[in-house]
């Protein structure tokens, strides 16, 4: 296993992208999985699983359900701060207003959406934007 970790190494390091391998790639060959097996498992495109073991999917772009499948086949944890705060902004958002004691109307207004938009990131129908998270919500 330390030899196919050092191999990948060494065929990646010409890209800057690549440099070191992933954390996914690690768990993957520590798991005796091949690319075929791990996408059988997840039921996961070629394409699509390896964008994710390369890391070349930026964090707003990342899909949960996708992360899920890859973290519980693997058994590791793949959430990063936003994808946690998306799994669970109806009550970070919730609590974010309570915190700061904060009406619909004046979240709204700090945000530059509508009050509607507010209670559907209230109610769970929708959550905000990764750009809105950094922007608002991160903490």
């Amino acid at each position: 296993m330390l030899q196919l970790l050092a191999q990948l190494q060494l065929k990646n390091r010409g890209n800057d992208n690549h440099r070191l391998v992933t954390h996914i790639a690690k768990a993957r060959i520590n798991n005796g999985l091949s690319i075929t097996e791990i996408c059988k498992l997840t039921g996961l495109s070629y394409d699509n699983y390896i964008k994710y073991e390369r890391d070349e999917v930026k964090d707003q772009y990342k899909n949960f359900d996708t992360l899920k499948k890859i973290s519980d086949v693997l058994n590791i944890n793949l959430m990063n701060d936003y994808l946690s705060f998306k799994a669970h902004s109806k009550e970070r958002v919730c609590s974010y207003m309570e915190l700061h004691n904060l009406s619909i109307r004046k979240l709204a207004k700090i945000c530059n959406v509508s009050i509607t938009t507010i209670k559907n990131w209230r109610n769970g129908k929708c959550s905000p934007s990764y750009e809105m998270w950094q922007r608002i919500f991160r903490q």
